[in-house]
């Protein structure tokens, strides 16, 4: 049997999934391809404010929640993992190599991993790092293949020790939406930038260049209203490609609009952002720093332009031919196809089991 883990909140008398859009998106594709859900419902608790001694019992309590959940998994079977969980515990490997143990094959799929973000930082303390090996490096190099965003990625852990051979690329994140849910994409509309956009993680969103017009979706915007640029307010993830309107869409992070800069920034080099797939499966080309680990696919497929700067956004639109632009929005809609119908995540997954058979 093929199995993936689902992770539910059990509060007040009624469940709730950890899910978000890339979770939820992986969860239904999984499911379209015969793979069998498995519920980890996991104690609801203010784990922040806990004392040391009762955080520890959580971790040994969630462990055991794990190791009843999956206790039917054995040989022969395939057990898929969103990874990181959602409800982080030092304890999970310890579990996970139980199941491997009775024969089943562990695929982890990657979101996001903390240890690259401590590499990118570059000011982890100690007990950090321990947290961390355990948590999440233990249980890389104990898997049996692992699903990651892009090249970048795949060279990074590879440094830090975790096989090679074992990972697998995924190329970008797949993107469900209703078919009807295409964004309103012409040249001669702003540049769309959608997602978080508090000061701290969009910075450079609060110095945009004045020679072009901007349309901005999600949470947390704070400054004034300026002529070129609009705040449209946030939606809810299934609904924003069909309300959103542009001529690309900007994948960029940090303070500053010179170059992606900081943490999140720096994290680009390695990271695949969600965002970059909402923009492609909307049917809306992509405008990326050059820098980011996505921008190779972007050029590569014609789906997008990479810069150097958000200053250099307004003369390569300016010099764009109509034809050229017509030539990039066909070949959004091409990629727009694969992500709606979950083809990356399929690949990745025959690819990883395919090196283990």
């Amino acid at each position: 049997m093929n199995y993936f883990t689902k992770e539910v909140w059990n509060e007040e008398g009624y469940q709730r999934t950890a899910g978000i859009k890339a979770r939820d998106d992986i969860d239904t594709i999984l499911t379209m391809n015969g793979y069998e859900g498995i519920d980890i419902c996991v104690p609801d608790e203010d784990r922040e404010n806990q004392s040391v001694p009762r955080k520890a019992l959580y971790h040994v309590k969630l462990s055991r929640v794990w190791e009843k959940c999956l206790s039917a998994v054995g040989e022969g079977d395939v057990l898929v993992i969103q990874f990181p969980i959602v409800n982080h515990s030092v304890l999970l490997s310890r579990c996970i190599s139980k199941v491997r143990k009775r024969g089943a094959r562990i695929i982890l799929l990657i979101h996001d991993l903390e240890i690259l973000r401590a590499a990118v930082r570059g000011t982890t303390s100690r007990k950090e790092k321990l947290r961390l090996r355990l948590e999440e490096e233990t249980l890389l190099k104990n898997c049996d293949g692992i699903i990651v965003h892009n090249k970048s990625m795949k060279r990074k852990l590879a440094s830090m020790g975790i096989p090679a051979g074992r990972m697998e690329i995924l190329g970008i994140f797949d993107y469900l939406i209703p078919e009807a849910g295409y964004a309103d994409a012409r040249m001669d509309l702003p540049v769309v930038i959608a997602g978080a956009l508090r000061q701290h993680k969009a910075g450079y969103a609060y110095h945009l260049p004045a020679e072009i017009s901007f349309n901005l979706y999600g949470v947390g915007y704070e400054a004034e209203p300026q002529d070129n640029v609009r705040y449209l307010g946030s939606f809810e993830p299934d609904r924003l490609p069909e309300v959103m309107e542009g001529s690309f869409g900007l994948v960029w992070d940090g303070e500053t609009t010179e170059t992606c800069s900081g943490t999140y920034g720096e994290y680009l080099r390695i990271n695949d952002p969600h965002k970059a797939s909402l923009y492609l499966a909307s049917g809306l080309p992509v405008i990326i720093w050059k820098e980011a680990a996505l921008a190779e696919y972007m050029t590569a497929n014609g789906c997008g332009i990479a810069v150097s700067s958000i200053e250099e956004i307004p003369e390569r639109i300016r010099n764009m031919t109509p034809e050229e632009y017509e030539g990039i929005l066909a070949n959004t809609k091409r990629i727009s196809k694969r992500l709606r119908e979950g083809r990356y995540t399929k690949r990745a997954l025959g690819k990883v089991l395919a090196k283990e058979g």
